[in-house]
């Protein structure tokens, strides 16, 4: 059981760790909630991704759904968080099985997938910019309440820190399990081979929309800690073709198809960035852009297959070597 779910724990036991040495300094905490949350959601993005080959460039809409359902649920009904959560992951779960009928109806794959992820979220963006009830491009702010622990708002960052350690602590347990249970075999299964995976009598539609589904609800709920703990919502940082990037970004740098492997690129690229933005930011307009750019080009040529990979196969070689299992292989003992 220990050895099933190592690759979830000792990240948690390291985000734990994070968590403690970041308490003495608030800009710190605010970088550890960055990264938590930020790569809780790519870990999310890469179960589509990294262990089923469908490469979604919309998953900011998703994020945008769990934020704005907690602002304006918020600022409109004065609901808290325990209502918002799961109206957002609702609306998530119903938005992703919509998007994946739609796509998968039709056997849009590859990049035809990602363009059509794009489009929807691209959509949700001009429509959410257009909306008064919604701020429009200026977005919303959450109203301050004298019930701070109702509406979850602190004084300080710490506490929003601690949530954002059993966010990820509860999508990496949950992760592993899936992952290690029939719909992981099959949705590896499904990534290497779909044509063979269907042949032998793998459901695609039902497995992609399965984790379709999960990933949406995962990026949905950390949508919605980030309007709890930034109090303000607007469509660029929520919406935005940007977040989107950032998570296919980390997951490339971090190591596709580990379950890890896009918290890994997130706790390295988020921390360089403010490195660059704090050091080159004051000179000339746009060198720490530049220079993000130069670094994220080299550790894409040096680590083709991502920091993680590099990790995983030093760890391999140490462990006793064990015959590789295959896509037909996986989905059999799966079907079992």
């Amino acid at each position: 059981m220990l050895r099933r779910f190592l690759p979830a724990l000792v990240p948690t036991l390291l985000a734990i760790a994070a968590f403690c040495a970041s308490l003495s300094d608030p800009y710190f905490m605010e970088i550890f909630i960055m990264v938590g949350l930020i790569g809780t959601v790519a870990v999310a993005w890469n179960l589509m991704a990294g262990f089923t080959g469908l490469v979604s460039l919309g998953h900011s809409l998703f994020f945008g759904i769990g934020a704005y359902t907690v602002a304006y649920g918020q600022v409109g009904f004065g609901l808290g968080p325990l209502a918002t959560w799961p109206i957002a992951a609702l609306l998530a779960l119903a938005s992703a099985l919509f998007i994946g009928l739609l796509c998968f109806r039709y056997g849009l794959r590859g990049y035809f997938f990602s363009i059509a992820t794009l489009a929807f979220s691209e959509v949700a963006f001009l429509l959410v910019s257009a909306t008064l009830w919604l701020g429009r491009s200026d977005g919303m702010m959450l109203p301050s309440s004298p019930d701070a622990l109702r509406y979850l708002q602190f004084d300080h960052k710490w506490p929003y820190g601690l949530i954002i350690v059993g966010f990820l602590a509860l999508t990496l347990f949950i992760s592993q399990a899936v992952l290690t249970a029939r719909p992981g075999y099959y949705w590896r299964a499904l990534r290497d081979n779909e044509g063979a995976a269907e042949a032998l009598g793998v459901p695609a539609m039902r497995y992609k929309l399965l984790v379709f589904a999960l990933s949406a609800v995962v990026t949905a709920i950390g949508g919605a800690i980030f309007a709890n703990t930034f109090a303000f919502v607007d469509p660029r940082s929520t919406l935005g073709v940007e977040l989107s990037i950032q998570l296919l970004v980390f997951g490339i740098i971090g190591g596709l198809g580990l379950l890890w492997g896009p918290l890994l690129g997130a706790a390295l690229l988020i921390p360089a960035g403010e490195l660059l933005r704090n050091y080159l930011g004051s000179g000339f307009h746009g060198v720490n852009i530049v220079a993000y750019a130069l670094l994220l080009i080299v550790l894409a040529l040096l680590l083709p297959q991502g920091l993680g990979g590099v990790l995983a196969a030093r760890l391999r070689r140490r462990a006793p070597e064990k015959p590789a299992a295959d896509a037909k292989a996986l989905a059999m003992e799966a079907a079992q």
